[in-house]
């Protein structure tokens, strides 16, 4: 590519912003970036006051990103401040136990230091504040290097130096993407929902979990939703909470220490669908709901109850605290957990870059690098085949995160608001 070449990038979550930061630095002179909302895209999956920076993966190459990221996390100024090492303690109950004993043996064989596997009774007595039983906590690896970032604060940041060098954001119904324009089988360009039309030489879709519903992607990608909540403690509370390690159990939800202002995050791991029809693509997929667009919403009843059953098995005594903020995080998810960072095989000048089920934030200073790498041919043939597109491709791994079979939406109950509509 020419550092002149007009490149439209659609979506300014971590992929897309990433991407932005990387090619300005690359002395890219025509980026434009297009989203729905100004940055911190409030939609995207990577706005939120707190994300798991962490090493810990059965597959070789995400434990290596993991650890170039956590290096940029904590050396680079642009992110000062916003990056906290309470260590976390990974844990499953049954379908995921194949994933943390890879964990484990890739973590080992990477060198990183202090791994130690856990008893319940062992991290009651480590951890004095969890003071539940603990019970579906099956296996346990404690990790003293993984952490947790500011993410919200992280992709705002990292956008304004982005446009800092001269990289164009819009966003409103101007930056809002319903189509996608073809010229002769080429990618041309996007419209906007106030018909404003970007012409450019190379597209980037880094929409996450609406990436489904504007292309065709044949089955690779869906948007699946988990609930998040907050509780707000007391500072004698926070205080007392501020000993909490991050606790993941990839089954039965995780839960971090509280942020300085006495929030405390906890979030479980089934996730959501939604199937409809998109009505400007035509395409049928499960299509994000979000409480931004409908504010009256709120997590389904039988979510609510999981998620305070499990809260009872690691803090009890907060189980039964009123929810202070509740949101559905969608993302978009591959079937094997791998990205799909691709040029489309049929339409020219399109790239993909999503894909990031559920566990792509915390690459935020380095993917982008490895998109742009991508652009320009150069990106290393093991992980371009990795991310490669795979449509057709069948999955039977069991040794990945997340393998409890999601819930539709419309098949649960109590999250609609009297005047929502669906």
């Amino acid at each position: 590519m020419q550092k002149d070449t007009k490149i439209l990038i659609i979506g300014a979550g971590a992929f897309g912003t990433s991407t932005a930061y990387h090619l300005s630095q690359r002395g890219y002179t025509s980026i434009r970036v297009l989203d729905r909302y100004p940055p911190p895209s409030c939609e995207a999956a990577s706005t939120d006051i707190s994300k798991i920076i962490r090493s810990d993966y059965n597959e070789p190459l995400y434990a290596r990103l993991g650890l170039e990221s956590i290096e940029a996390w904590s050396s680079w100024d642009l992110f000062k401040g916003l990056y906290k090492v309470p260590g976390w303690i990974l844990s499953a109950n049954n379908l995921s136990v194949p994933f943390v004993e890879g964990s484990i043996e890739t973590c080992t064989r990477l060198g990183v230091k202090g791994l130690e596997v856990l008893t319940p009774e062992k991290i009651r007595e480590r951890f004095p504040v969890i003071t539940g039983e603990m019970d579906g906590w099956n296996i346990n690896v404690w990790n003293p290097t993984a952490g947790w970032a500011k993410a919200g604060e992280a992709l705002e940041r990292m956008a304004r130096a982005t446009m800092g060098r001269g990289v164009e954001y819009i966003s409103g119904d101007k930056g809002y993407v319903r189509k996608l324009q073809f010229k002769n089988g080429e990618c041309a360009g996007a419209i906007t929902a106030d018909g404003s039309v970007y012409e450019a030489d190379i597209v980037v879709l880094a929409t996450g979990a609406w990436t489904p519903s504007l292309v065709d992607l044949q089955g690779q990608l869906t948007a699946k939703g988990h609930s998040v909540a907050h509780i707000k403690l007391t500072p004698a509370e926070t205080e007392h909470y501020s000993k909490l390690p991050i606790v993941d159990n990839l089954e039965l939800g995780y839960f971090f220490p509280p942020q300085e202002d006495g929030t405390f995050k906890l979030a479980h791991s089934q996730f959501i669908t939604n199937t409809r029809r998109d009505s400007t693509s035509g395409i049928t997929t499960s299509i994000p709901h979000t409480f931004v667009q409908s504010p009256g919403d709120k997590i389904p009843v039988e979510i609510e109850r999981t998620m305070r059953r499990n809260l009872r098995r690691v803090l009890p005594e907060l189980a039964d605290r009123q929810f202070s903020y509740m949101r559905l995080c969608w993302d978009a998810d591959t079937a094997d957990r791998h990205f799909l960072v691709t040029p489309h095989p049929n339409h020219k000048k399109l790239f993909l870059a999503a894909g990031g089920s559920a566990h792509g934030f915390k690459f935020l200073p380095v993917i982008g690098k490895y998109v742009a790498d991508l652009m320009e041919g150069q990106l290393e043939e093991s992980i371009r085949k990795v991310w490669q597109w795979r449509a057709g491709q069948v999955q039977t791994a069991r040794n990945l995160a997340h393998l409890d079979p999601e819930t539709e939406l419309n098949d649960l109950t109590g999250w609609k608001a009297p005047t929502s509509k669906l």
